[in-house]
């Protein structure tokens, strides 16, 4: 029971990672743009991550070491202090990102003020965290970013062609000239680095330590890393395969997270539509809480500091301001409309 419960670590992960908001519009524009020859590069990242992941597990349940730890005892301390610098500069903008999501699909669902809501949602994540252990925490955003297998159902209903989408699995250039060939390999070379995204195996190596995993729990690790990571693969092929059928025939280009929500409903209707908003909101908040919590663990697994949600109040007062600081920093990031 303990071994299927731990799954939802992986779950958590797969979900931030796989299906967070970039990912949720960027697999979605790719499927519109050239149907099913991307699915190659999901595969290969699916692939990339699932060893990376089950790595990081190994050597945190084995040896006790985290990815920081380890970068600090392999690169050196000046080195390893700009793999730090670099890590977490990726984890606030990225969270930055997520919680801009929230917002959006906030307002879908109240019409309300989008920066209020941003606010709103963004604090409704710090008292989540501050308030939940940790495996309370990975169940909570694990489970419910489930309901995004509502995409996987609905690519099922749509009947997609079976032929068409195993030869998506070999990499082929699409008609054109060089202009169409280069944005190919953008969005190839996007999916892949996207499926890789480094804070999803931060917080998994950190989590197996939360969790207390020990040399007995690598097999258990090999299975969740695989297991996960095989359903993020697997949710991100029905994007591509939902804007192949339904987005590309019409010359939509879905560059909205409206959009993207609005494919799972096509095949089942408006319960369906409901269900993929409720699994992106759960998707990119667990996102937005393994990029804070990935910056607080590398930056206190660098420094050798007492670390993690199990710790009393005064061993993790570093530890808690740092992942709050990075929810503040990604907030007035996200607010200040940088971008425009």
């Amino acid at each position: 029971m303990k071994n299927l419960v731990s799954i939802t670590l992986g779950v958590m992960t797969a979900l931030g990672g796989f299906v967070d908001v970039g990912q949720l519009v960027f697999t979605m524009q790719a499927g519109a743009l050239f149907g099913y020859r991307l699915a190659w590069s999901v595969v290969l990242g699916t692939i990339g991550i699932i060893v990376f992941l089950e790595m990081s597990g190994r050597i945190a349940a084995v040896k006790q070491k985290a990815v920081f730890d380890v970068v600090r005892d392999r690169l050196g301390k000046k080195l390893g202090l700009a793999t730090l610098v670099a890590a977490n500069g990726v984890n606030i903008i990225t969270c930055a990102a997520q919680l801009g999501a929230i917002g959006i699909i906030l307002r879908l669902f109240t019409g309300m003020s989008y920066g209020w809501l941003t606010l709103a949602g963004t604090l409704a994540l710090v008292a989540t965290v501050a308030a939940l252990r940790f495996k309370w925490i990975e169940r909570l955003f694990g489970l419910t970013g489930l309901l995004l297998l509502v995409y996987l159902f609905a690519a099922f209903k749509a009947r997609p062609d079976w032929h068409a989408v195993a030869a998506g699995f070999l990499p082929t250039l699409p008609a054109g000239g060089i202009k169409q060939h280069l944005l190919y390999a953008y969005f190839a070379i996007g999916i892949f680095s996207a499926v890789l995204m480094p804070y999803e195996v931060y917080f998994y190596s950190s989590g197996g330590i939360e969790e207390g995993w020990s040399a007995k729990d690598v097999p258990v690790n090999e299975f969740i890393a695989t297991a996960s990571s095989a359903l993020g693969g697997l949710l991100t092929l029905s994007l591509i395969a939902l804007a192949t059928i339904f987005y590309l025939p019409k010359g939509i280009f879905p560059d909205l997270l409206s959009t993207t929500a609005m494919a799972a409903s096509l095949p089942y209707g408006r319960t369906a539509l409901l269900l993929a908003m409720i699994g992106i909101l759960a998707a990119v908040a667990g996102a937005a809480v393994e990029n804070a919590l990935s910056t607080a663990y590398d930056v206190c697994e660098f420094f050798e500091w007492k670390w993690g949600k199990s710790c009393s109040l005064a061993d993790k007062r570093r530890f808690t301001f740092l992942w709050l600081a990075t929810f503040g920093a990604s907030l007035l990031l996200i607010l200040a409309r940088i971008d425009r």
